[in-house]
């Protein structure tokens, strides 16, 4: 699975591993001197600065890569400003990144989702101080960060606890299904958070979860989704790279969806709710002008509805006024800081207390980031 989630936990693991190769710390999200005087320089052969962005699949996916893709055409309106791209890297991300900073030129190099080639990643960024590396994800070295080295997290889970409210209002059989690639810790902090906002729209709602693998093709999730939905689910959802066979599914058999990582409308005009994006525009283009300019940028950037890097989809035909109404009102919350998702006391579905009463976990916070367990009214299909 491509999807940040994934990518985070690998980057937590590779970051450890690659850290020896970095040598000119900067203390984690304070505002950091521009690199060298070079950085800011045009690309070579041309007056632009060259950016190059790297997705490890198709930038048309309608999934995560598509995401990040928006945010790159974003970019484009940056005065001198050219922007590179390359799709389908994944497996030959330093490779491609040397050929972004070499015969092209980019001074600015974007990575969708680094996984195992981090290290590897790391190691060109420390061979080519004058270019920034900026990764979507968060390190696990929260001390310490490389001059040239840049990272984006977004909190994807405040996003899907809102399509979860939506999906507890529309859902009369009060079963939802959801396809998901696999119980890592922050697949599951999405998962959970789903399953907390349907369940503050309705308590008796169930959920109903289908791991399929971080491999599974856009066939094998349709399956699943499927089944979920001739299993009783009227509102389908997921949290994978590629939803749209979910919203596919839905649509064809008559019931309601909720999107992800995109605006997927458009694949269930009858059926849509609403869907759980990335905004990674404002996070892009504010980065690549700050260093474009020589100044000061922030080497880690985190937040969820609250910085903008998070947003719902536009509300479908099928939502109604109160679900609306206590969306909004529950989006703003978590905005201006006066809610979280994962807020006690919460229970998991062996009625194991895992959120103490009182205790509120915040999108940084490390224990989200070693979730084992699925909340209350969550079931693993086959489980």
């Amino acid at each position: 699975m491509k999807t940040l989630t994934h990518n985070r936990r690998d980057v937590l693991r590779a970051f450890g591993a690659a850290a020896m190769l970095l040598t000119a710390p900067q203390a984690l999200g304070q505002s950091a001197p521009s690199a060298p005087s070079t950085l800011g320089s045009p690309a070579l052969g041309s007056s632009d600065l060259g950016v190059g962005v790297l997705y490890c699949g198709d930038r048309a996916d309608f999934g995560f890569n598509q995401a990040h893709a928006e945010a790159a055409r974003a970019l484009t309106g940056l005065p001198g400003l050219r922007l590179e791209e390359r799709e389908h890297a994944a497996g030959t991300l330093a490779a491609t990144a040397e050929e972004l900073v070499g015969p092209e030129g980019c001074r600015i190099v974007i990575v969708t989702a680094a996984g195992d080639a981090l290290p590897g990643l790391l190691a060109q960024a420390d061979a080519h101080r004058d270019t920034v590396f900026l990764f979507a994800g968060a390190p696990l070295d929260r001390e310490r960060l490389p001059i040239n080295t840049g990272f984006f997290e977004g909190y994807l889970e405040e996003a899907q606890h809102i399509s979860g409210l939506v999906a507890g209002y529309a859902s009369r059989a009060k079963t939802i299904g959801l396809v998901a690639s696999h119980p890592a810790p922050d697949v599951l902090r999405c998962v959970n958070a789903f399953a907390l906002g349907a369940r503050r729209a309705d308590s008796a709602t169930a959920l109903r979860v289908a791991f399929v693998g971080e491999a599974a093709t856009p066939q094998q999730v349709a399956e699943a989704a499927r089944a979920l939905a001739e299993g009783g689910a009227d509102v389908l959802a997921a949290q994978l790279d590629g939803a749209r066979p979910v919203c596919e599914v839905a649509e064809a058999h008559g019931i309601l969806c909720c999107g992800l990582h995109t605006d997927l409308s458009a694949f269930a005009p009858q059926g849509f709710l609403t869907g759980a994006e990335w905004a990674w525009e404002r996070a892009y283009a504010e980065t690549v002008a700050l260093i474009a300019a020589g100044k000061p940028w922030k080497h880690l950037r985190q937040g969820g509805f609250d910085q903008g890097f998070v947003r719902n989809t536009a509300y479908g035909p099928a939502v109604g006024v109160e679900a609306r109404a206590h969306a909004d009102a529950a989006r703003m919350q978590l905005a201006n800081g006066n809610a979280t998702v994962f807020r006690g006391p919460i229970q998991d579905n062996t009625g194991r207390t895992v959120v103490a009463k009182g205790k509120a976990l915040r999108g940084g916070d490390a224990e989200l980031g070693r979730m084992v367990w699925l909340a209350d009214g969550v079931t693993e299909v086959g489980r």
